[in-house]
């Protein structure tokens, strides 16, 4: 003989299953057949707030699984705070994600890129530095129809074993992703004395060229931290550990436009600045909108001192780097939001 009691067991689990099989339907209906909240309680002689509910249990018990596909996801608060903190015309943060260090440099690269494109009309001229950040900037341009620009070098060639970081390079490149003009600096980044660069300078050839950089409407540009041994890659063979010893006794933290500069973004009073040929820092007041793209937790005190000395218009960064930034300046933010 069965009693209610041995009956309960089995009445609770023909519930369970008639609730899963509402839940699964209204997420069919919901996410599939795009019906609203309204018209699926109509549809299962239910109410909307039952509706909701079973879409919430549907996403907590794995039935539905939503993912974003973007894996350059960008961090709207660290953005917002860098324009209000420092007076930026626009900030892109990229969401790391603890990723390995190549990947957030592509990330950045990936940012850079779809700002950079926004910004670019016809009858621009477009100033382009050098680096792995460029390099991966110009990567991820993808235009969908040419553009009548001038891209021009900002600063001399760097005799890098690398022709992918190479200005001269990456001004050819991203000439020809829009099918536009370019124009060369002829001349060496550093030289031996600041008299051989001033007589370099005077050059017709180079002359004109830092000019037509000077008055550029965008310039895209990395910025180059100053560690315990060379900048980077591109300094092997014009720093030695004494000379970067000696820029860190001056108060050096990093560089951009092959000049290095102070916590506060002022240009140090060293003869390496003299002595190499670009259009410099000061020549940044005269550009339009210059964009810098740098990453990574170790650019922060050379990231901090850029935008202290007001040499950025537009950051883009990971939120790594700009979390570092904001603590060094007082700043802290929360990552969470």
């Amino acid at each position: 003989m069965t009693t209610a009691r041995d009956d309960a067991p089995d009445d609770a689990l023909a519930r369970a299953d008639q609730e899963r099989d509402l839940m699964i339907e209204a997420a069919t209906l919901y996410y599939e057949e795009e019906l609203t909240q309204a018209e699926i309680g109509q549809r299962l002689a239910t109410s909307r707030s039952t509706v909701s509910r079973l879409l919430r249990d549907a996403r907590a018990q794995g039935v539905v699984k939503i993912s974003i596909q973007n894996p350059w996801a960008r961090h709207s608060q660290l953005e917002a705070t860098l324009r209000s903190s420092f007076g930026l015309r626009d900030a892109r943060v990229l969401r790391s994600g603890r990723r390995p260090a190549d990947v957030v440099l592509d990330g950045v690269g990936a940012l850079t890129a779809r700002y950079l494109h926004g910004a670019l009309a016809d009858g621009m001229v477009l100033g382009v530095s050098y680096g792995r950040s460029i390099a991966a900037t110009i990567r991820h341009l993808t235009p969908t129809h040419p553009l009548d620009l001038v891209v021009v070098q900002l600063l001399g060639a760097l005799g890098s074993d690398n022709p992918l970081i190479e200005g001269a390079n990456l001004a050819r490149n991203l000439a020809a992703k829009y099918g536009a003009s370019y124009r060369y600096l002829y001349a060496p980044l550093v030289v031996e004395d600041p008299r051989t660069r001033d007589l370099i300078a005077q050059e017709p050839l180079v002359q004109d060229v830092l000019a037509v950089g000077r008055q550029a409407d965008v310039a895209l540009i990395g910025i180059g931290a100053l560690g315990e041994e060379a900048p980077s890659l591109i300094y092997r063979g014009y720093l030695s550990t004494a000379d970067v010893a000696r820029l860190r006794e001056l108060g050096g933290v990093g560089n951009m436009c092959a000049q290095f500069f102070d916590d506060h973004g002022r240009l140090l009073d060293t003869d390496l600045n003299r002595r190499s040929i670009s259009i410099g820092l000061d020549g940044l007041k005269g550009i339009g909108q210059v964009v810098a793209a740098a990453g990574g937790r170790s650019k922060a005190p050379a990231i901090l001192g850029a935008l202290r000395g007001g040499h950025v218009d537009v950051l883009i960064s990971d939120d790594e780097a700009i979390e570092e930034v904001l603590a060094m300046d007082g700043r802290g933010v929360g990552a969470g939001t």
